[in-house]
């Protein structure tokens, strides 16, 4: 009996995928609206006598005084620190982590420049230790902590944002983990930019870095959580044919997908911007798709030397952005929309006040779109560019507000400023958006100052990717963290958030992908509400502590298991100590190859285990609590993915060992044993092992050694909010046990050996098993059909 090459069943989940939580043939996905706020958290476990004793640290910022105080604070907490600020340059190496104080202790006024140096200096520094820190697998074994002075709730709920600018260091730090993700990361907002305040925060949360946003107001301590937040009805004044709305780089992408909804919408004027001439009419702009390729083909064909090909390739991006404006306004003017285009740089406060004269008493709408993005990872980048990044955002904005505050007419004509964040900001972007998610999340903090402090309408909409638009420069990474919107529906979002008139933060939220670091999944575990949720926790339930972790390589963790924390751990016996099921450390084993995936992240699948072992002594919980210590180490081996699992006990002892082989594609299914091919049951022994019953009731035997089984629900194993589906069935597990356990006489417990198991789409709930080879083969399966092959079990001693 083998597999055979029939289709999986219709309906069944394949096994343990590597895949994102959507279909990654088919990129699109509804979003829902979240928005964030505040819950008070406090510290959990015991406190470290002296945790910052002997800790090697960076400390930078732009204020000389203020890293002044704050090192002698820390240094009398036994910390080890070295300064990076004006009056300090920045030393070669010598400090394990970074605290970066940035802008804290500068009050922000509106076009405050200085956090330009600031940002340059943090560039220099994250780059200084990149190289090191991206090679270094004990998790958190480096950590980078920013400061922000946000008002305490990271600029969230009650109260004004006192340096809105700190949003630019919340956005890089979140974004690290895609390309460090070893390292401890944290962001701490505080309500008083105080130097003991500055170091009790570093103190408490410098050492084991859990939540990515963490804030004290009043001493007590917060961290966001995001919650759905269906929109509310539209505001009284939406726009209407007598209004302009101007947008800023909106003349391509989704800015333009905007421009075009809110003049289909409203009836309104539309001004979009861009930082060059309005293109005229050409011959490379008539061109249709197949034409321009092959004009772009030509092109590149005749560069000779590589500066030819680069100024090639500068003309053909050029080429290819006029020629896509000019077909966006050609278009619309021919659908009879109101659309124009006048030229504005808004980094160009010259510019930004010519195009608000040019609207007369000014605008009622303005939308902040414009955006660069430069993917590269951030040792790569330079520190101008990366000012160059987020100044588009950051002194955009900053422009755009002075335009408006210039004239009391045009205070008085504003109905709403709209940013255009980014869920890069938000939540992380992905590898190369260090720089890009700093500057989104700036926009999103400097619009609550704005509101808050100045009494202007600002809201902020973070968005995830829409499907081909936007300035997203490599799409096909892009759909790897999250799913893609589709523009009808955004456009459609859209013109509904800018008609409501809302002064807040929203955020647009699809299914998240596979691209998922241990440190991400802990970082925004405040999330409510959102339909990946039981996958997230499931993969948070096997995860236990994180010790060393490679990306594509390996993963190194502890999981602590106390005897009557589930049910699942209350059950079986070996001999007469409470054990950890088989079932359950299996699942370990599996859950380890959720985090050991090839470069890429190619879509596999779990298709069986080779050479599993477990040393039944071992699940003995003496104490009351098991300690699983587990390593997993990914490869190809004859052009499989494997990853080796082994898990150990406090002592290094091993108590299991198994190889996760994955395939592009499913295990087929597995032919079914005839009902007399088995024989009778042999005679059954007094096994090692005893099962209560309760979680795992025995089977009923029938003729030709089958056995029906049980089954057994997730939420009969673990009391947790998500209980996650099994891999393979558990009561399917624990019956082969039982059986080889009571059919195997042996002097000790010894080990349990199956050579092979194979894993068809429904394995996670067999309901028969077939015994044959004198019990040394099983075969399962569900609705008759066979989803499980366990080949070579056995005990030995």
């Amino acid at each position: 009996m083998t597999t055979t090459d029939l289709p999986a069943a219709d309906g069944w989940p394949a096994i343990r995928p590597h895949l994102s939580s959507f279909d990654p043939d088919a990129f699109v996905r509804p979003v829902d609206r979240f928005v964030w706020e505040p819950v008070h958290v406090p510290h959990t476990g015991p406190r470290e006598a002296r945790p910052l004793a002997g800790r090697r640290m960076l400390l930078v910022g732009e204020s000389a005084d203020l890293v002044g105080a704050v090192a002698r604070e820390l240094g009398e907490r036994g910390a080890l620190v070295v300064r990076s600020d004006p009056d300090t340059p920045l030393s070669a190496g010598g400090w394990d982590g970074i605290v970066d104080l940035n802008v804290m202790g500068e009050r922000y006024e509106l076009g405050d420049t200085t956090w330009r140096s600031a940002l340059a200096r943090t560039t220099e520094a994250v780059r200084s230790g990149y190289q090191q820190w991206a090679a270094e697998p004990r998790f958190g074994r480096h950590v980078y902590l920013a400061v922000t002075h946000l008002g305490g709730h990271a600029g969230h709920g009650e109260g004004q944002v006192p340096q809105p600018l700190g949003g630019i260091w919340a956005g890089l730090a979140k974004c690290l983990p895609r390309e460090l993700p070893a390292a401890g990361i944290v962001v701490v907002d505080l309500d008083r930019a105080e130097p003991a305040a500055i170091a009790d925060a570093v103190e408490r949360e410098y050492v084991r870095p859990g939540h990515f946003e963490v804030g004290y107001r009043d001493g007590r301590r917060h961290v966001l959580v995001g919650r759905p937040a269906p929109l509310g009805p539209p505001g009284s004044r939406p726009p209407g044919p007598d209004d302009t709305v101007l947008i800023t780089g909106g003349a391509r992408g989704v800015g333009f997908a905007a421009a075009r909804a809110f003049a289909e919408s409203f009836g309104c004027r539309v001004v979009v911007t861009g930082r060059g001439m309005r293109p005229a009419a050409s011959e490379v702009s008539s061109l249709d798709d197949e034409e321009f390729a092959a004009w772009r083909r030509r092109r590149l064909s005749g560069a000779r030397t590589p500066q030819d090909l680069a100024a090639a390739r500068g003309e053909i991006r050029r080429a290819d952005e006029d020629r896509t404006v000019h077909r966006n306004l050609a278009g619309a003017a021919a659908d009879g929309l109101r659309i124009d285009y006048l030229r504005c740089d808004c980094t160009d406060m010259e510019q930004v006040e010519r195009t608000f004269a040019a609207l007369g008493d000014g605008p009622q709408f303005v939308v902040h779109n414009a955006g660069i993005d430069d993917p590269a990872r951030f040792d790569r980048k330079s520190a101008d560019g990366v000012v160059r990044t987020v100044d588009v955002k950051v002194t955009g904005f900053a422009n755009l507000v002075a335009a408006i505050l210039a004239r009391p007419e045009r205070r008085d004509a504003l109905r709403l400023l709209s940013n255009v964040g980014s869920l890069a900001g938000r939540m992380g972007g992905m590898v190369g958006q260090i720089d890009y998610a700093a500057g989104n999340e700036a926009l999103a903090r400097l619009g609550f100052w704005a509101r808050d402090n100045l009494g202007l309408p600002v809201q902020t909409l973070c968005w995830p990717t829409w499907e081909r638009l936007g300035v997203i420069a490599n799409y096909s990474a892009a759909v790897r963290y999250v799913s893609t919107l589709d523009p009808v529906e955004g456009a459609r979002r859209w013109t509904e958030e800018l008609a409501s008139g809302h002064t807040d933060e929203a955020v647009f939220l699809g299914r998240i992908g596979a691209v998922l670091a241990p440190g991400q999944l802990r970082g925004f575990g405040m999330l409510t509400g959102h339909p990946d949720l039981p996958r997230l926790h499931a993969l948070d339930h096997h995860l236990g502590e994180v010790e060393e972790y490679e990306i594509f390589r390996s993963l190194r963790t502890t999981l602590r298991l106390n005897a009557g924390q589930h049910p699942c751990l209350s059950d079986v016996r070996v001999g007469a100590t409470p054990a950890v099921p088989v079932s359950v450390v299996l699942e370990h084993a599996v859950a380890a190859g959720d985090w050991v995936v090839p470069e890429g992240w190619p879509l596999l699948h779990l298709r069986e285990l080779r050479e599993l072992k477990v040393r039944l002594d071992g699940l003995r919980s003496g104490g009351g609590r098991l300690d699983l210590h587990r390593e997993a180490r990914g490869g190809y081996a004859e052009g499989e993915w494997c990853v080796d699992v082994t898990i150990r006990d406090r002592e290094g002892a091993d108590i299991a060992s198994v190889t996760l082989v994955y395939g592009a594609e499913p295990a087929g299914r597995t032919a079914v044993p005839d009902e007399e091919e088995g024989g009778n049951w042999p005679t059954a022994q007094a096994g090692w092992l005893s099962w209560a019953g309760v979680v795992f009731p025995e089977g009923d035997a029938g003729r030709g050694r089958r056995l029906d089984v049980t089954p057994v629900l997730p939420a009969d194993l673990w009391t947790v909010p998500f209980p996650p589906d099994p891999t393979v069935a558990p009561a399917a597990v624990e019956a082969i046990v039982r059986e080889t356990d009571r059919h195997t006489a042996r002097e000790a417990a010894g080990t349990l050996t199956i050579r092979r198991l194979v894993l068809s789409p429904g394995a996670q709930h067999v309901e028969r098993l077939y015994a044959t080879d004198g019990l040394r083969r099983w075969t399962g399966t569900r609705e008759g059909v066979g989803v499980l092959l366990a080949e070579g079990v056995g005990l030995t001693v």
